[in-house]
């Protein structure tokens, strides 16, 4: 599943690592990372207390999961493969970051009605 979607977006890669070893791992930690951080944020933080209900820390949760996926997405490549970075392992990396923005926000959509103070965060 995760090296259709990697493959589609980011187009075939010669190396047959990354559909065996990359793509597969790093699309699972990168929906997990998502699925946590959308609980930590909603249902952790979100019941806590009322100053966790902002959309700038709404902004700030993502940007830290922008940087984990990358850096997943970035440090995999690297292991699998053994190269120095190239073109494509940075492609890889920004792809991957939107595809964690994209799980975070459908996870964000489910999840804040389960919240007491950030039930509009985003929106």
């Amino acid at each position: 599943m995760f090296t259709a979607i990697y493959e589609l977006l980011c187009g075939k890669n010669d190396d047959p690592i990354y559909a065996s070893n990359v793509y597969p791992y790093v699309g699972l930690f990168t929906l997990v990372y998502a699925i946590v951080f959308a609980i930590v944020f909603y249902l952790l933080l979100g019941r806590w207390r009322p100053v966790w209900d902002k959309v700038s820390h709404w902004i700030i949760t993502l940007v830290i999961l922008i940087a984990i996926a990358a850096y997943l997405a970035l440090d995999q490549s690297k292991s699998a493969t053994g190269e120095n970075y190239d073109a494509f392992m940075y492609k890889f990396a920004i792809i991957n970051a939107v595809v964690a923005t994209v799980y975070f926000f459908i996870f964000s959509v489910i999840l804040k009605r389960a919240s007491i103070f950030a039930r509009r965060t985003p929106f």
